[in-house]
């Protein structure tokens, strides 16, 4: 009989275990990026890029997700978050370092011009 509640103990145990585990955010990058790009739209709203590869031959584009750890530098000097947001612009070819994600959008870690 005393086995039988250490079994259910142990189920229980996994059960809320698993339950707990699921809800944490999972994010992986699977490859890393450091491309030159040419931004085709800025969305400051959902802090993303549309970019393109800049004299590639592929017209498709990419996103680039920006956030809170993401680093700015312009001409060899670091910019905030706020000054280059009001940099980037249509147009501009920038150099993206980060990695890919599972969705293959591009998560930034620094962006320089």
């Amino acid at each position: 009989m005393d086995k039988h509640y250490g079994t259910i103990a142990y189920l229980i145990l996994f059960v809320f275990l698993l339950a707990l585990l699921a809800t944490q955010p999972i994010e992986a990058q699977l490859v890393l990026v450091d491309m030159k790009v040419k931004i085709v739209k800025v969305d400051r709203g959902k802090d993303r890029l549309e970019v393109r590869v800049h004299e590639g031959g592929n017209k498709n584009v990419q996103y680039v997700e920006i956030d809170g750890s993401t680093k700015f530098s312009a001409r060899n000097r670091e910019v905030s978050r706020a000054r280059a947001w009001s940099l980037l612009r249509r147009g501009m070819i920038i150099r993206v370092k980060g990695g890919f994600k599972f969705d293959l959008k591009i998560r930034a870690k620094y962006i320089y011009w």
